[in-house]
């Protein structure tokens, strides 16, 4: 049995962390910037809402009890265990793209600031000692772990705020409001950056996976969960309204690097800031890598608990009181992979094209799931008005987000749309073989 030792700021720290705030200023935002433009901000706007009301559904669900497998539990509750194990499966696929994604960035900043710093490190070599090295701290103890994303996040977020003020104070005088008028903007640039958007809230409902290790799970849970949305969204609005501004004075070859806002930073003259970015991001990718680990070991620890993947995976470090099995073997196939990716020197936009895609699909899936569950079952501290409009509003709204994606999507990323329905199918497949028909839901 998991060890309860968590408290709230331990838990939201881990939905913080787990979404990466620097993550977005460094690489989603410029990503989006690239087809958005000005709209990037209304992307995000959107982004927002959907989350926020996402977040609301789950916290619907504060009153069961708590489950490694965090959200896909909540799809257990309304529809049935069988269900909810192809939501763990769909978890499963989202974060381990998540992880690939952050692990291949982190070696690339590691090798970056090496060099900045007049040291050789060749950038296989870096990945893989930041990432066995977050495997590592993320095994042996919860507590480290979650205190370890906090410090490093904001750190992090603090240093692209100041970056990100100098940048507006230098560039401007006063910020150029003009820049974020909605009135110009095209449906068809906010669909374009949505993508990048839903992807950079990916993440905070990752306290759900702590629920039976925080103290007061019922409370704990639904706060990290409002604390990490607001926090994000606000910052992710403010940085997409006045970043791109900054990032349209580079060069194209510039802004379609992998560290951008080092580039805007060096133009713009400020002393020391390359630097500074580049130990801001490193330090969010460790924190990030950090969070997605824990969140996709306790994933694969209610499998093993559900008999649908070898039990061994159930044990718990006897020391750590960690999922210590299943985030090994989560973990190291996924580092594994990460080399191969990083041995290919991919661009950041093939980068999103790899793994964006798969963790956007395989949460907004989640979503939606989580969101008919609140509709179809009676839980309690609810009204049952309330878990009408409230998960029908998300239901809806993720619904809308789903096919936006998808309308710009189909034609131009098929590969990953079939890869990621084949995966998802044999997951499916799986879960109905070993799963009995019964469901198991509140009464």
């Amino acid at each position: 049995m998991l060890r309860r030792c968590l408290g709230p700021v331990a838990v939201t720290a881990q939905a913080i962390g787990t979404v990466g705030l620097t993550l977005t200023a460094v690489f989603n935002i410029p990503e989006a910037m690239r087809t958005a433009g000005s709209a990037t901000w209304i992307s995000y706007a959107l982004a927002l809402v959907v989350v926020l009301l996402v977040g609301e559904t789950l916290v619907l669900f504060r009153q069961l009890p708590g489950s490694p497998n965090g959200i896909a539990g909540y799809v257990s509750a309304g529809l049935g265990p069988r269900t909810g194990a192809v939501a763990s499966w769909a978890l499963l696929l989202g974060y381990g793209a998540t992880l690939l994604g952050c692990l291949v960035f982190f070696g690339f900043f590691l090798e970056q600031l090496a060099l900045h710093l007049g040291l050789q490190a060749p950038r296989l070599l870096a990945y893989l000692i930041g990432a066995l090295g977050c495997l590592e701290l993320a095994r042996r103890d919860v507590q480290l772990s979650t205190r370890t994303m906090m410090v490093t996040e904001s750190l992090s977020a603090l240093i692209i705020l100041s970056l990100t003020a100098a940048v507006v104070r230098q560039g401007w005088g006063a910020p150029d409001l003009a820049a974020i008028n909605p009135l110009n903007d095209t449906a068809a640039q906010v669909r374009s950056g949505l993508m990048v958007a839903v992807l950079s809230f990916i993440g905070f409902e990752s306290a759900a996976n702590l629920g039976s290790e925080a103290l007061q799970p019922e409370r704990a849970v639904p706060r990290s969960i409002r604390t990490a949305v607001l926090i994000a969204g606000g910052l992710f609005v403010v940085w997409g309204a006045f970043l791109p501004e900054g990032l349209a004075w580079l060069p194209v070859a510039a802004r379609q690097g992998l560290d951008p806002l080092s580039a805007l930073a060096d133009r713009m003259g400020i002393p020391g800031a390359g630097l500074w970015i580049k130990v801001g991001a490193l330090l969010c990718l460790f924190g990030t890598c950090i969070g997605v680990l824990t969140a996709l070991a306790r994933l694969l620890f209610g499998l093993a608990e559900q008999q649908l993947v070898p039990a061994p995976l159930a044990r718990v470090h006897p020391r750590f009181g960690t999922p210590s099995c299943a985030l090994l073997a989560a973990g190291l196939p996924l580092v594994a992979g990460g080399a191969l990716v990083v041995q290919r020197n991919l661009t950041i936009n093939q980068i999103f094209g790899l793994f964006g895609g798969f963790t956007v699909l395989g949460f907004l899936l989640v979503y939606g799931l989580v969101a008919l569950s609140s509709l179809r079952v009676a839980l309690p501290g609810n009204t049952r008005a309330r878990q009408l409009l409230v998960g029908g509003t998300a239901l809806a709204a993720v619904s809308a987000m789903t096919v936006a994606y998808l309308s710009g999507t189909v034609g131009r990323q098929n590969g990953m749309l079939i890869t990621f329905a084949g995966l998802l199918l044999i997951g499916v497949l799986r879960v109905w073989w070993v799963l009995p028909v019964a469901p198991d839901r509140l009464r």
